[in-house]
């Protein structure tokens, strides 16, 4: 079996979309598969451009850069979306695909047009949807509205042979297809390798983009809420993830840091390697994810992975994953006072049970989200699909 895989962003764009897709590929292609990887040929903010294809696992993974180098700006995903099309034609005739696999969300069109030019299925994998946080994000401008139609068209109302979401809320909003439920996943085993002492301090660990979508202002606004306990834990909140050069959202943080007088509370770490990311959760307090919307999102599966108490709002999966003070807190998004209150929780919670909650997290992720078993849920999926085109 030959796919032709798309996710417009890979490095040096790294978030949840990228491992997803990266785990998958790396266990279908043992299973037999082989895939081509399209993704835009991307150059960063100093200039360095990634525009090499890749070759992995023996050949079985081939990772194309599609187009001449850019920056990923809205404009040039639309003229990525022409060039990807024409480089899947041409390599089709090549070497036949069996099926395209797209995953969100702009590349939901292109392989919609290409499953009808080359008679082959589509499937189309929704990582994540955030209509709901559009204009709590960018104001009611007409950036929102444009995403709003945009998401809503090539989530819901293009029609696809088999369409998948990582987050069961999506299931509910009226579609056009029948989603079908596929988790993320986490190697729990690459967590356990790790020991760390963890921190003397009440450490608080963010990972992830730094983003409207993340709501780290509302961390900060919580932090300056419970100062006075704060202080009393000894707390400190590590912040991983970001680019080499601040992006306008991360000045925006920052400088709301500073005008709160809270800079002795907050360490930026940029972008880890994989070991000391490991090292940052088990060495960690707490989780908390304060976004404005998510799919599935991975932090929260590697956060108990390394048996953290979580703290994350009610959006996508999370609710159908974290049990309130059992676990972990859930807050309503864009609340500074429900996150206030549920950190102020979490810091007058005796250790040992915080280390309870966070092993109750451990067995759920060890138990149900394993990526060998999503890598055979999806090769079925594959198959049907071809079924269903013929």
């Amino acid at each position: 079996m030959r796919v032709a895989m798309i996710i417009e962003a890979w490095e040096p764009i790294w978030g949840g979309g990228q491992v997803h897709v990266y785990e998958i590929c790396k266990r279908l292609v043992k299973r037999g598969v082989e895939i081509d990887l399209y993704v835009m040929a991307l150059k960063d903010k100093y200039g360095n451009v990634y525009a090499e294809n890749e070759e992995l696992f023996g050949g079985k993974l081939r990772i194309i850069r599609v187009g001449f180098p850019r920056s990923f700006t809205f404009l040039n995903r639309i003229f990525w979306v022409f060039e990807v099309m024409k480089a899947i034609v041409h390599n089709h005739k090549k070497a036949p695909y069996s099926l395209i696999h797209a995953h969100a969300n702009l590349p939901g069109l292109p392989a919609k047009i290409l499953s009808r030019l080359l008679n082959i299925p589509v499937l189309y994998t929704v990582h994540g949807s955030g209509i709901e946080a559009l204009e709590r994000m960018y104001g009611r401008g007409i950036k929102s509205r444009i995403l709003h139609m945009f998401e809503v068209f090539l989530q819901r109302k293009i029609e696809y042979n088999i369409e998948m979401t990582v987050d069961r809320r999506f299931l509910k909003y009226p579609n056009v297809n029948r989603p079908i439920y596929i988790p993320n996943g986490v190697d729990v085993k690459k967590f356990d390798k790790i020991s760390v002492a963890k921190s003397k301090m009440f450490k608080i660990l963010f990972v992830g983009r730094i983003h409207p979508q993340k709501g780290l202002r509302y961390l900060v606004e919580a932090i300056k809420e419970i100062q006075g306990e704060f202080d009393g834990n000894m707390g400190v909140v590590v912040i991983v993830g970001g680019s080499a050069e601040w992006t306008p959202e991360e000045k925006e943080v920052r400088a709301l840091i500073k005008k709160l007088g809270l800079e002795r509370y907050f360490i930026f770490k940029g972008k880890l390697s994989e070991k000391e990311l490991l090292k940052e959760y088990k060495s960690s307090t707490l989780f908390v994810l304060p976004s404005l919307f998510e799919g599935m999102p991975l932090t929260l599966l590697e956060a108990w992975a390394s048996k953290l108490p979580v703290i994350a709002t009610k959006v996508g999966e999370n609710p159908y994953l974290i049990k309130h003070r059992y676990n972990g807190w859930l807050v309503e998004p864009g609340n500074v006072e429900d996150l206030a209150e549920a950190l102020r929780d979490a810091l007058n919670t005796p250790r040992t049970k915080l280390e309870i909650m966070g092993g109750r997290g451990y067995m759920i992720v060890f138990e149900k989200f394993n990526w060998d078993d999503i890598a055979e849920r999806l090769l079925i999926l594959y198959t049907k699909a071809q079924h269903l085109a013929n």
